[in-house]
């Protein structure tokens, strides 16, 4: 028997190093886990710059939750493209404040389209405190306010991600 082929999601935070990462390594663990159909990967609506590898604070929830094995040996950040929006069965774009006005600003009316049709959706997990940078503010995003710590913030993605596996499942959406 063939089996179909994996669904794509797309996580998408600001610079794809903190959270749209940890989402897309808890989101395959739990997948696998639990036999569901879907492979996520991980994109940054900006580029990272000097961002290498994976942030501090998803590494150290992953090891507070005895899964660092699962980024021993992380990628650097991505940048998304149009591609990656097309392609993608679903989108999840981690802060609804910070991150749609950039999507609209960056992919036009594609983006709205895509958000009218329900493959984009906006989660609520603001990035760690901090000023956004100019470039982030000259595209309409950032957080400004608020934020959250990085403990709240790698839990909120957690849990965030178990019930999106959950709501997945529970869609009868394809099994492995």
């Amino acid at each position: 028997m063939k089996h179909p082929r994996p669904r794509r999601l797309i996580f998408v935070c600001s610079g794809n190093y903190y959270r749209s990462r940890l989402a897309e390594i808890l989101f395959n663990h739990g997948a696998q886990t639990s036999g569901l159909a879907w492979i996520a990967e991980s994109r940054g609506l900006l580029r990272a710059g000097d961002l290498k590898g994976l942030s501090d604070h998803a590494k150290a929830y992953l090891k507070r939750a005895n899964l660092e094995h699962l980024a021993s040996e992380p990628r650097n950040p991505l940048t998304m493209d149009v591609e990656d929006l097309t392609d993608s069965d679903l989108v999840i774009a981690l802060c609804r404040a910070e991150h749609q006005p950039m999507v609209e600003q960056k992919f036009l009316s594609l983006g709205k389209a895509l958000t009218r049709s329900g493959r984009i959706r906006y989660w609520n997990i603001y990035d760690i405190p901090a000023p956004p940078k100019a470039i982030v503010r000259l595209l309409g995003g950032g957080h400004k306010e608020p934020s959250q710590p990085p403990e709240s913030g790698t839990e909120h993605i957690a849990l965030a991600v178990n019930n999106l596996i959950t709501e997945l499942n529970l869609l009868g959406t394809a099994k492995i």
